[in-house]
């Protein structure tokens, strides 16, 4: 079966250098650098994430583990998106950010001997066989952690030994896990919540509503397939005199949603400029804080089309605000279905339900909330164990 993935590998490897030659891909894709790098010269802890979430996520983790761990050797926080990167460069946290390695066997082999990583710590699901398989090369014991894990199929006859320390999202991540890897290592598994929610449960504070909001919904990471569910939504929302912010999950997609709220009649303006019976389009990442601080409610994106995954309910919750999902809850189903029941998340039917939408009561979110802060913070905890004995 090794040999199996390594050809698979390999053949990533061939079909990556082909597209590195056509310009349309490179450019946005920027192949050549997932290949051959150069990669930054280590030694460093490496952290991998997906996209924008993942990586926001590791970047708070990242300021955390710099205060609480030991000597924190150099962090090194690897992404999927071109456009992340720049995002982690410029967020101002102390790491070094570069696009992530295709997982090829020679590539591996480059990324490892100049990275030098001391350890990996996977955000979510980012199980790729060449990142454990290199890292378990290079190390007397398992040096690999995920966390705030999901896990719903595994690849058949994957080793998972690299794989140390385990802290998922839910019960049933953790047991679809544990299924496929407990006869390959001994690693410490928990049920450890979402870890978006780190930087609130570090902060201690209690979950309110935003004071003077400004904005009466804001519609938060949309994707242009789900413009048709929008367009009804912002229209609903504009009939009533409201005010409406527009995040979009791409800002590739910027044209094309405002080429498609003019074709519907409605005006756009550009964030913070907020205007009832306009829609406020935000034009650049690292504005949901702001947007969130002035905000009554939110809906988020890739819930409102089939193939998308729905995006980062926990932050608009976490900040006090009524926060509601579309019929499709891919990658989340089981959170969103808890959450549901206990009366803290509101889920659409479709988007004719949105005028009558339920609103969550804040009482419900800070219980649900003071419940998740507990799990959060025993498995950092244990994550920090984990890491000062890899680290000695």
């Amino acid at each position: 079966m090794f040999k199996v993935f390594d050809i698979a590998r390999e053949a990533l490897g061939s079909v990556a250098k082909v597209a590195a030659k056509v310009p349309v891909i490179e450019n946005k894709y920027h192949v050549k650098s997932r290949l051959r790098g150069p990669w930054p010269k280590g030694p460093f802890l490496w952290m991998h994430g997906a996209s924008l979430g993942e990586c926001k996520m590791l970047l708070n983790l990242a300021k955390f583990l710099q205060e609480d761990l030991p000597n924190c050797p150099r962090l090194l926080v690897t992404t999927q998106k071109v456009e992340v990167v720049s995002f982690i460069k410029e967020s101002g946290v102390d790491v070094t950010a570069h696009i992530a390695p295709v997982d090829a066997p020679a590539t591996m082999m480059s990324f490892v001997s100049s990275v030098k990583p001391l350890g990996l710590i996977l955000a979510e699901n980012e199980l790729w066989p060449g990142y454990l398989s290199s890292m378990l090369r290079i190390s007397t014991r398992p040096p690999v952690a995920v966390v705030s894990g999901r896990f719903h199929h595994a690849v058949p006859g994957m080793d998972y030994a690299a794989i140390g320390f385990v802290s998922m999202q839910t019960g049933s991540d953790l047991s679809r896990f544990f299924s496929v890897s407990a006869r390959s290592n001994s690693s410490r598994m928990m049920i450890g919540g979402d870890w978006k929610l780190l930087p609130w449960v570090r902060s201690g504070k209690v979950v309110l509503p935003p004071e003077n909001p400004t904005v009466d919904t804001v519609f938060v990471s949309m994707h242009i397939q789900e413009m048709p569910s929008l367009g009804r939504m912002i229209l609903s929302s504009i009939k009533r005199g409201e005010s409406v912010v527009l995040m979009p999950r791409r800002l590739s997609e910027v044209d094309e949603f405002r080429k498609a709220l003019c074709g519907l009649g409605v005006s756009v303006v550009d964030w913070p400029l907020v205007q009832s019976g306009s829609v406020s389009m935000v034009l650049e990442f690292g504005k949901t804080k702001d947007v969130f601080a002035v905000s009554r409610s939110a809906v988020v994106g890739g819930s409102f089309a089939r193939g998308l995954g729905v995006h980062d309910f926990w932050e608009p919750l976490q900040s006090g605000l009524a926060t509601c999902v579309g019929p499709y809850a891919a990658g989340q189903e089981e959170t969103v279905m808890t959450l549901v029941r206990e009366g803290v998340l509101a889920q659409l039917r479709s988007a004719e339900d949105f005028s009558q939408r339920n609103k969550p009561e804040s009482r419900l979110v800070q219980t649900f909330l003071a419940h998740e802060s507990a799990k959060i913070s025993d498995s950092y905890q244990q994550l920090l164990e984990f890491l000062k004995n890899l680290l000695k």
